[in-house]
């Protein structure tokens, strides 16, 4: 029992010794702006396009429907709270080893008007989700995330209309159906490649991440 006592006595020490030398921070990132309640009194056969953009601002994204069109409306914001532990006690002076939780609350705005631009239906939704962990070895002084969020701060669609004679073939063979020509449909942000009208695309890169 003795050396079963000692052992744990050693982790105990180990562990109070890195919280004493321990950090927390938060990196935050957004995008958009934040939906408010007065901007959900919009009236449906009454409220005009012109004045849902004077209201609210441009959209986020839009798209071409039959007998009308729609418009997104998205809010992002995402925190990660991370806890540093330095490694002084270890030898390692310069470094420490941080492990981070990302979550993000989100909101969106769906409003759908017909030919004439007029309000037809409208959706709201408020959400918070978590967006994953990470565990990285940094250096001292420097704070950077551990969580990939990529997805959710992806190039807006009409930065990328350029690109299109660029793209690997199975791409461009969905193009007709691609929701980036403002025709096909909206899409939120951090929605899977490998989901709906993009799934050619993401099975092409995935095989390319394969390689």
């Amino acid at each position: 029992m003795a050396p079963r006592r000692l052992r744990d006595s050693v982790l105990v020490l180990l562990v109070m010794t890195g919280l004493v030398g321990s950090g927390c921070t938060i990196l935050g990132r957004r995008h958009g702006e934040p939906i408010a309640e007065s901007d959900l009194r919009l009236q449906e056969g009454v409220t005009t396009a012109a004045e849902a953009v004077r209201g609210l601002g441009p959209p986020a994204r839009m798209s071409a429907l039959p007998g009308g069109f729609a418009m997104l409306y998205e809010y992002i914001n995402a925190e990660e709270r991370q806890l540093g532990i330095n490694l002084d006690f270890i030898g390692i002076d310069w470094f420490k080893m941080a492990t981070g939780r990302g979550l993000a609350k989100r909101q969106t705005l769906l409003l759908v008007f017909d030919d004439g631009g007029t309000l037809r239906a409208s959706d709201f939704q408020a959400w918070t989700e978590p967006v994953g962990k990470g565990l990285a070895l940094q250096f001292l002084f420097i704070a950077m995330p551990t969580v990939d969020t990529r997805h959710l701060w992806e190039t807006s669609e009409q930065h990328l209309w350029g690109r299109g004679e660029l793209e690997p073939l199975s791409v461009t063979l969905n193009a007709g159906q691609s929701i980036v020509t403002g025709s096909h449909g909206l899409e939120m942000r951090g929605t899977p490649r490998s989901a709906g009208q993009r799934t050619l695309e993401g099975e092409d890169r995935s095989r390319r991440r394969q390689r």
